[in-house]
């Protein structure tokens, strides 16, 4: 099929792996963009020169906003990106939460913190406000194992609790 995919990191190894693995064909084609995400402008620009902006796109935001903190502009990045999609352009999130396990979250967080980074945990509500003004695609926002199970294999993790990440797929209207 004729797609074309942009790969953003700010991690050159990432990019190198992704690079090794994802490769264009005549068919479509695969840019990478090394880049942080806090930086919108960037990353639209770079993907201007393969995404047709007139067509719908699949924008996936996969296990990175929890990244990123809320006075760094989580919200904001979100916003920026998906007000320049076209309509019938989807908006994909993963995200880890705290709602299952709040002590291991918070000592996760403190972990992150004394090296340096950041890490934002967020309830299914917090998650849910980033798709504000977008259709939410069923089941809405879930956990990511329970998001369409029955689309894979399931695999059984040891323990009681879920695995602590939400997912969601919306589309603008």
């Amino acid at each position: 099929r004729d797609a074309r995919v942009v790969y953003c990191d700010n991690d050159p190894i990432v990019l190198a792996h992704a690079a090794a693995l994802l490769r264009s064909t005549p068919e479509g084609a695969t840019e990478y963009i090394q880049a942080d995400a806090r930086k919108p402008e960037t990353i639209l620009a770079e993907a201007g020169k393969i995404l047709d902006f007139e067509q719908p796109i699949a924008l996936s935001l996969l296990a990175l906003l929890h990244f990123i903190d809320d006075e760094d502009g989580a919200a904001e990045l979100v916003d920026k990106l998906v007000e320049q999609l076209p309509s019938g352009s989807y908006l994909v999130l993963s995200h880890t939460t705290g709602d299952f396990n709040p002590e291991g979250a918070a000592q996760a967080r403190a972990m992150y913190k004394e090296r340096g980074m950041t890490l934002r945990p967020r309830s299914r509500a917090e998650l849910t406000a980033f798709f504000d003004g977008l259709e939410l695609v069923d089941p809405g926002v879930s956990l990511s194992a329970d998001w369409r199970p029955e689309l894979g294999e399931v695999i059984d993790v040891p323990g009681d609790e879920p695995i602590p990440g939400y997912a969601g797929v919306a589309r603008k209207p």
